[in-house]
């Protein structure tokens, strides 16, 4: 678009020719009133507040659907636009009930606001106003929509955004109103945006409720960690407890959307099962103590059992990939300090010989303008709900997205192709893609690819990538225990680098990345987790860990960590029957938005964040437990006095390098049926486990093993029945050869043939 002049109240500015008036006024700082209106929302000029008044119109014009052009004259404060502006406040406020002293949006109401300009200390209407009675929309959002006043963001937001039309207009005239098109309510994982763009306080938030004004919060501005984006967002805190969290814009990153789990798991914080005091067992007795004696006895334990037998070769690290990277770097460093090799952060990957190593080297931003996706093993919009708005915004421009999944999922924009593929074939899929693209591009084909079939799905995905301009290949979590895992990995660099492909791993979770950055895996000849498990061990610092959720055998686990001479010091945030079996001492360390630290997104950006709150009771953040416990065990080099100069020091190392292993071989090791596991959305970590308004979300309860009916015959399963703990569900959509399990509920994850 050309660069052009238009006169704004007197002043001339440059704009581009075609821009709405309103993106020019906002970004020349002039004040226009809005409410239907939102910068990521689609234009339609429904509640007229904006109207100006543009030289030579016969009326006034609505400035978020005017396009400018050269020489336009635009007058936004004179008497035409004025009386005009509050006509229209008047209209709105005519059945806008009169109940701010008690609505959850006083104070950052943009109603409210708008009418301390715009609106009449006296109102001409008389009759009875209009009562509309209010859905239950779900745990989440509360809805009072009498104070509705049609700006439909909520419904646009739906389709748009969510990709789901959840919200909907029903009935005309004064009969007009927003209401859910479903009994079950509003089920989209990024719901709670709708509290955000709600222009009034018809859409509010249901654990927020009656809790306190804004004015009286304070906003921290803090980073997401459930997932690879690291969303920004305000955490609102009164009194050192958090309130609520809203999202930051940063296009970059989220824009200025988050997802449910982003926005509500601080509920998490304050529920009962909190651990707040340090605790020993004592003859098989749990006492509460103090730091000091905890620290002591944990210190104690350490050098009778390992350190001053010199036995650290039976010491071992294992920590979940939810820590920050200050406290990942720390545990590493004590175990390196006493010669301690032992270490991981792998806890779920059943073979660490058949592992996934593939580079992300696309950015967030850039997956909307792809034009091709492949996403393989992966269901991408609620595992990864953020960088999934960005893949939708790609499919609006056009870009066509293909699946190889092992079940149907429900995506929220149209896919090109949905290819369900049994978990043993879908490497040869893979290979029979690079196959044909190797054919096509008349290279001389490897020897592992000679007598690969190529089918007419692999040909499909080898001509789009090939006839695809800007393309990415996403490999997911549902490959992590594929026995095929590193061939697909490999398979898909070499598809990448013969298509001119990017490539996006989303098999990492959390804060995996900042885990690799660090090398938290096992150094020279110490032994990774699943060594460990099979090897006689005296002693475990495991931070953040919960078996029934982290471990892909729990029985193994808890056998390792049982016997009375090994010794366990746990850091944990909550109370956990099986963390409570095996330890000797448990360390209650600060959860999100309690302690400062770094967290790396997918874009390798360095997110970093400070505290929004001080943990509760006797609560530490992890980094000074394990700064103290060095300090006690006389380790040099640990005179951190904040996790600013930890993270300054990390900066400093070298970074650890992991060679890709190329090797492809194509022989099938899958024998019998296969379990998928994936861990629903809203039971990933701890925090999310405990917020009770999750919880109750479809999403949250989703606790299922689904299974076509050919491989429930050969399992001899029923509807009725139950796989490995999880209600069974026999449905066509899911391939051959293999359960796939979205639980919400802790069981033991191994694997049956």
């Amino acid at each position: 678009m050309a660069d052009i002049e238009i006169e704004i109240d007197g002043k001339i500015i440059s704009a581009k020719a075609g821009e709405m008036l309103i993106k020019v006024t906002d970004r020349e700082g002039v004040s226009v009133p809005r409410f239907c209106y939102h910068k990521k929302l689609s234009v339609v000029a429904s509640c007229r507040m904006c109207l100006i008044d543009v030289e030579g119109a016969p009326k006034p014009q609505p400035a978020c659907s005017t396009p400018v052009n050269e020489g336009m004259k635009v007058h936004t404060q004179n008497d035409k636009a004025k009386v005009s502006q509050k006509a229209v406040m008047e209209f709105l406020l005519i059945n806008h009930p009169l109940d701010c002293p008690i609505c959850d949006q006083g104070g950052e109401c943009e109603l409210q606001d708008v009418a301390v300009e715009y609106g009449s200390d006296v109102s001409r209407f008389s009759e009875d106003k209009r009562i509309v009675s209010d859905s239950d929309i779900g745990a989440l959002i509360q809805t009072d929509m009498t104070r509705c006043i049609h700006c439909t963001r909520c419904v646009r937001f739906g389709l748009e955004i969510a990709g789901i039309m959840e919200m909907g207009g029903t009935g005309r005239g004064e009969h007009l109103k927003i209401e859910p098109f479903l009994r079950e309510g509003i089920q989209s994982e990024l719901s709670g945006n709708m509290i955000d763009v709600c222009p009034v306080g018809a859409l509010t938030s249901k654990p927020f409720r009656y809790e306190l004004r804004s004015w009286q919060m304070h906003s921290i501005p803090s980073i997401a960690r459930h997932d690879l984006v690291g969303s920004n967002l305000f955490v609102q805190t009164y009194k050192d407890k958090v309130k609520r969290v809203v999202s930051a814009d940063n296009d970059w990153v989220n824009e200025t959307w988050i997802s449910d789990r982003d926005r509500f798991s601080y509920e998490g914080l304050t529920h009962e099962n909190r651990l707040l005091e340090p605790q020993i067992k004592v003859q098989g007795q749990w006492k509460q103590v103090s730091w000091k004696v905890a620290l002591d006895y944990a210190i104690k334990g350490l050098n009778s059992h390992v350190l001053k037998h010199k036995k650290v070769n039976q010491l071992g690290g294992l920590v979940s990939n939810t820590a920050t990277m200050e406290e990942l770097y720390l545990l590493k460093k004590i175990l390196t300090e006493v010669g301690c090799d032992n270490i991981d952060h792998r806890l779920n990957v059943k073979n660490l010989d058949n592992t996934i190593t593939l580079d992300s080297n696309i950015k967030l931003d850039a997956l909307e303008k792809i034009d091709y996706a492949l996403i393989v093993g992966a269901n991408i919009r609620l595992e990864q709900p953020m960088i999934n708005h960005r893949l939708r915004k790609a499919t609006k421009k056009g870009a066509d997205i293909d699946t190889l999944n092992v079940m149907a999922f429900d995506f929220n924009y149209s896919l090109n192709t949905e290819n369900i593929i049994a978990p043993n074939k879908i490497a040869f899929t893979l290979a029979g893609v690079l196959k044909s693209v190797i054919t096509s591009n008349t290279q001389e084909l490897p020897d592992y690819l000679v007598a690969v079939e190529i089918d007419e799905v692999a040909n499909k995905i080898a001509s789009k990538l090939l006839n695809s301009s800007s393309s990415v290949i996403i490999l997911g979590e549902h490959i992590i225990n594929n026995e095929d895992a590193s061939v697909i990995a490999n398979l898909v660099t070499k598809i990448a680098k013969n298509t001119n492909s990017k490539t996006l791993n989303l098999s990492i979770t959390a804060n995996t990345i900042a885990a690799n950055l660090v090398g938290f895996v096992p150094q020279n000849s110490g032994m990774n987790v699943n060594t460990m498990f099979t090897s006689d061990m005296l002693g475990f610092i495991l931070l953040d860990i919960y078996p029934q959720y982290d471990f892909h055998d729990l029985d193994t686990a808890i056998k390792t960590f049982m016997p009375d001479n090994t010794f366990v010091i746990s850091l944990n945030s909550f109370k956990d029957d099986i963390v409570t079996g095996y330890s000797d001492v448990i360390f209650p360390i600060a959860s999100i938005y309690e302690t400062s630290g770094t967290q790396l997104n997918i874009n390798n950006d360095m997110k970093s964040y400070t505290a929004a709150v001080k943990a509760p009771n006797e609560v530490k953040p992890a980094w000074k437990v394990l700064k103290v416990m060095a300090d006690l065990l006389e380790l040099p080099g640990f005179h951190y006095a904040d996790s600013t100069q930890i993270r300054a020091e990390i900066s400093h190392q070298p970074h650890a390098k992991y060679v890709h292993d190329e090797c492809i071989n194509l022989t099938s090791k899958h024998n019998g049926i296969s379990t998928i596991w994936q861990s629903s959305p809203y039971s990933i970590d701890a925090v999310l486990r405990h917020s009770r308004a999750l919880q109750k979300t479809k999403i949250g309860q989703m606790n299922n093993a689904c299974i076509n009916p050919v491989s429930a015959e050969i399992l001899g399963l029923s509807a009725d029945d139950k796989y490995l703990g999880v209600p069974v569900v026999i449905t066509s959509t899911v391939a051959d050869d293999c359960v796939f399990i979205n639980a919400n509920q802790p069981t033991n994850i191994q694997e049956q043939e």
